[in-house]
């Protein structure tokens, strides 16, 4: 067995389809598509349990992955099932409350949780301070750009950028990921998905929507619209406003392609 200095981490998504009040969990063997099925009208979600530890020395496991499975299975499928019957639940204390008994079905560190709640909605919460949540919504805008520096002459910025620099620009559909911290206790209303989808519009997405951003948008006309800046120009404009709605700021995720990706700031407190 390989000797570790450090805990090795050990991710693990499992799919669930569930409907609503559903009394009898139906195990199905088709775990990559769900570990949970039903034939009626159900909610599908993606749990993403993270854990840590050393590797068993008899396995080399640091957890069992079908233990996994099983804990989303019997802790959270019941839940699910209930809350979706009686249609008030709120998945952030859902998902505190499942913390513990999660932790506690398995041999590992469970060191947090992420819950994808639609394709590009997702809560997590780790274990070390469950009195706080990270929201994560993704969002998209349209829109040109040409990556051109003025200081420079056009071998130089053909050089540089390539049929990036066409003096008639280019477009691309920016996919834009905004991930905040709320505390879980907070006075209601709690800090929520559409507090976040509204400010992020107002501030992002309206502003940045089917522009030339060279042109159309005052921070560009001085500053070359990369990925990069665009990114830093995203998160600058969020901070204050979410901040004074009752959420912290934690980074940006910008796709300019489905191949390149810019993430401000690279790292996380």
């Amino acid at each position: 067995m390989a000797s570790l200095d450090h805990p090795i981490m050990l991710s693990r998504s499992v799919r669930i389809l569930v409907g609503s009040g559903q009394p009898d969990m139906t195990t199905s063997p088709n775990s990559f598509a769900a570990v949970l099925a039903t034939n009626r009208l159900g909610a599908f979600y993606e749990f993403t349990m993270h854990c840590e530890g050393p590797l068993e020395a008899r396995t080399g496991f640091v957890e069992n992955i079908y233990e996994v499975d099983r804990a989303v299975q019997a802790i959270l499928g019941p839940r699910l099932a209930d809350g979706l019957q009686h249609g008030d639940t709120d998945p952030v204390i859902l998902l505190r409350d499942s913390m513990g008994p999660l932790s506690e079905h398995l041999d590992s560190r469970l060191v947090g949780v992420d819950w994808s709640l639609s394709p590009t909605y997702r809560i997590s919460m780790e274990t070390a301070d469950m009195s706080t949540v990270i929201l994560s919504q993704q969002y998209q805008f349209a829109a040109s750009h040409r990556l051109y520096n003025p200081d420079l002459d056009e071998p130089t910025n053909r050089s540089l950028f390539g049929k990036c620099c066409n003096a008639n620009g280019h477009g691309h559909n920016y996919r834009l990921e905004v991930e905040v911290e709320v505390p879980v206790d907070a006075a209601e209303p709690r800090f929520s998905v559409l507090d976040l989808d509204s400010i992020v519009h107002d501030t992002v997405v309206d502003r940045y929507d089917h522009t030339y951003l060279n042109m159309d948008v005052d921070e560009f006309q001085t500053c070359n619209p990369t990925v990069e800046n665009i990114t830093i120009t995203c998160h600058d404009r969020l901070a204050e406003p979410l901040a004074s709605a009752g959420a912290r700021l934690r980074r940006v995720r910008l796709w300019e392609t489905e191949k390149t990706c810019c993430t401000y700031p690279a790292t996380t407190d």
